[in-house]
């Protein structure tokens, strides 16, 4: 374990915002852990809209493969305040329409651990992505292809670290069920293909992550629901084309917690609060977010 958390093991785990520190070289993943919830799947009409997120992250353990605590003196903190731009045009794509995005997170975070310190500020890894949206009736769904660059600072020297050094290609679904009784299930699902960190020669196996949402609307304008998120690494980690521990050092977590929502008659806002369990090769904590909708 030490030797893989010399080797740039923390990082922001995160493109548009996300569960700040996930060990990306010890099974964790650079994809934004949670950011969807309510109406995951319902994409806006034609124009250009703006997310915008934060996030609280603290944990105080980095479990192993068999889910105990492994890392000496660990903690971690991270602030995460990012802005994704969405433009949907009126492009026809086999019934649904074309759309674009970018996101790019500004990330704080500390990291202790095995007696040692580090903090660090600054922007974390850029993504851009294409998209097709569809509607009819009740049922809301879309798809993607998103790119995620290493644009964020990385030293594999350091513990905290908020870029990961390497590209990932990430496919894309996601879909909302939401009929005229107030009912929203909503659900986002990736999958993550990595190349390797030629800093230290390690490549991170492929992940697959969901977030889901089952809430209700109390009135127009509120809903409240159950949130969360899965995340579990299909592939093994390797280092020098070598297997990383007897279990590939293969990342798992199950979150959940609640989350509310509120229209106003100009933007969107979401609260949710996550803690995580089930974990296996990656940091344990707990996320705060909050997320804003608007239109310019």
């Amino acid at each position: 374990m030490r030797n893989i958390l010399w080797k740039g093991l923390f990082c922001s785990g995160v493109v548009l915002a996300s569960p700040a520190v996930l060990a990306v070289e010890g099974g964790g993943g650079n994809t934004p852990n949670g950011a969807d919830g309510f109406m995951a799947g319902a994409l806006p009409p034609p124009g250009t809209y703006g997310l915008a997120f934060l996030n609280h992250y603290s944990g105080d353990r980095f479990n192993d493969g068999n889910g105990n605590s492994s890392v000496p003196g660990f903690s971690v903190k991270a602030n995460v305040a990012a802005l994704k731009i969405v433009h949907m045009t009126n492009t026809d794509v086999y019934g649904g329409l074309l759309g674009f995005y970018s996101a790019l997170p500004l990330v704080d975070q500390t990291v202790q651990a095995v007696g040692r310190t580090d903090s660090r500020t600054g922007l974390g890894d850029l993504e851009v992505g294409s998209l097709v949206a569809w509607h009819q009736g009740d049922w809301h769904w879309y798809g993607l292809m998103a790119l995620v660059a290493p644009t964020g600072l990385y030293n594999k020297d350091r513990l905290a670290n908020i870029g990961s050094n390497y590209t990932t290609l990430r496919p894309q679904f996601g879909w909302t069920y939401a009929p005229a009784n107030g009912i929203d299930i909503s659900s986002r699902f990736t999958y993550s293909f990595n190349t390797r960190n030629n800093a230290t020669n390690y490549k991170s196996g492929q992940y697959f992550e969901a977030d889901y949402n089952l809430g209700y609307a109390f009135t127009p304008s509120f809903k409240a629901g159950l949130q969360g998120y899965y995340f579990q690494q299909i592939t093994n980690d390797e280092q020098n084309g070598v297997k990383v521990g007897s279990d590939g050092n293969k990342g798992r977590v199950l979150a959940i917690g609640p989350g509310l929502f509120y229209q106003s008659s100009f933007a969107s806002f979401e609260l949710k609060y996550l803690t995580e369990t089930m974990v296996e090769n990656r940091v344990q904590g707990k996320s705060l977010w909050f997320k804003s909708v608007f239109k310019f």
